[in-house]
């Protein structure tokens, strides 16, 4: 019993330990509100007045610009392109991950990606470099429609 009280106490990191991190900095953890769409009339203002568009085979990125300083994302991966929901999570783990390390680079942008058919199939990898190639798409087709 001796020995039982002479073990180390193990503190956990709790919420109050968090650093002071941005939510916008690429190190950031979380996937704050602050970047994200969050009400549905946000998604349907991106969905009716969409400014860039990336698509590519397993999924497709809309955007269009807001009046905030930062970029925010919103997903859309239904069960018709993923019908178990570990693999709906799975898909949208990779693309907030993708985004919080791109956000800084996007710009004052309302963000929605949309999943499609066999995304579902895709390994992680694929679906990181996928998105990827859709952020710089997609920058470079917001640069071209906010020159015209």
């Amino acid at each position: 019993m001796a020995g039982a009280s002479s073990m180390p106490v193990v503190q956990r990191a709790g919420r109050d330990c968090r650093s002071d991190r941005s939510p916008l900095s690429p190190g950031s953890r979380g996937f704050s509100r602050r970047v994200r769409l969050t009400e549905a009339a946000d998604y349907q203002r991106v969905f009716k007045h969409c400014q860039c568009k990336a698509v590519n085979r397993w999924l497709t990125v809309l955007a269009t610009a807001n009046a905030l300083d930062h970029p925010r994302l919103g997903l859309a991966i239904s069960r018709k392109v993923a019908r178990r929901a570990v693999a709906r999570n799975r898909i949208k783990r990779v693309v907030r991950e993708s985004f919080r390390h791109r956000q800084a680079e996007l710009g004052a942008l309302d963000i929605v990606v949309l999943g499609r058919n066999d995304v579902a199939g895709q390994p992680a990898k694929a679906l990181a470099s996928a998105m990827e190639k859709l952020w710089k798409q997609l920058t470079q087709s917001c640069a071209g429609s906010s020159s015209n």
